[in-house]
């Protein structure tokens, strides 16, 4: 390199400095360190101290001090995850240099030529392998083409079936809901809603006038059952409870009312489970007295 021009000889140098991350240690021939510098910390080379064994934070140099040979070249050696370096060691009179020179790139080159070389290779043995499996499983999967095409056919058979029960069930629910619904207007007998927490949650005009409310309480939420309710009913209501878990509904009772206005009022009383609840109930009640 002394044979070329200043400029040249500096340029070199500055670009081996900025892209390869020089680092170096001196080694004395007693093996203990006398001088280091440069990126040793990209190597993960930290905590040395002066006259301390450099093997203990140089792994790959150890059994190779003292330097038996006058250079020795270690290509590729991790220094940490990631980081690769080309080791450099010489013998001096002041003792063994270490030089490194950042080899990631050059490393990482090689390791992905390796691994799409690796790859090639296992795509070709897959191919083959995939190749022979075609071949032996095309009656099978022929097979297994006409079977699941039966399948299907079923399916779509018994979807059909299904769809249709479902449409006439849900023809006969809205018929039974507007039937319900007629019903409900009438007022020809007084129906509400409510669970089990007590909560009136729906009502039509004939209930809310046999108890003097008016559909803004309702709305409100102004109507509970233990407003309605006498004390000495409560015996009556258990046992009506007992029976709709039992069977769903309970036998029409008179039962006490209490108005708004504090008035008893006696009613044929009798409720239902709606279907598919444990706590929500459908009751209707008959002021008895206007028929005596």
């Amino acid at each position: 390199m002394s044979d070329f021009p200043t400029p040249i000889r500096d340029f070199m140098l500055a670009l081996t400095e900025d892209r390869r991350s020089p680092a170096y240690m001196l080694v004395a021939d007693d093996e203990g360190l006398s001088e280091w510098g440069g990126d040793l910390a990209a190597y993960d080379i930290t905590g040395l101290q002066r006259g301390a064994d450099v093997s203990e934070h140089v792994p790959f140099l150890l059994g190779l001090l003292p330097l038996e040979t006058n250079n020795v070249f270690l290509p590729n050696i991790q220094t940490n995850a990631g980081q690769y370096a080309d080791a450099y060691l010489f013998h001096r009179d002041e003792g063994t240099w270490i030089l490194l020179l950042d080899a990631t790139s050059e490393a990482t080159k090689r390791q992905m030529i390796q691994q799409k070389a690796s790859n090639l290779n296992l795509q070709v043995s897959e191919l083959e392998r995939e190749g022979e499996a075609l071949y032996k499983a095309q009656s099978i999967l022929e097979e297994k083409v006409r079977e699941r095409t039966t399948q299907l056919a079923q399916t779509n058979q018994q979807l059909k079936n299904e769809l249709a029960t479902r449409k006439r069930a849900e023809e006969a629910l809205r018929e039974s809901e507007s039937r319900f619904r007629r019903l409900s207007e009438s007022n020809m007998i007084g129906i509400m809603f409510w669970d089990l927490k007590g909560r009136i949650t729906d009502a039509n005009d004939a209930f809310l006038e046999m108890l003097g409310f008016t559909r803004d309480d309702l709305a409100a939420g102004r109507i509970h059952w233990d407003q309605v309710t006498r004390p000495e009913n409560l015996s009556l209501d258990e046992q009506a409870f007992t029976e709709m878990r039992d069977t769903g509904a309970c036998t029409p009772f008179k039962r006490q009312f209490v108005r708004k206005d504090g008035t008893p009022v006696t009613l044929l009383f009798g409720a239902a489970l709606l279907e598919g609840s444990q706590n929500k109930i459908a009751c209707f009640a008959l002021d008895i007295s206007k028929y005596k």
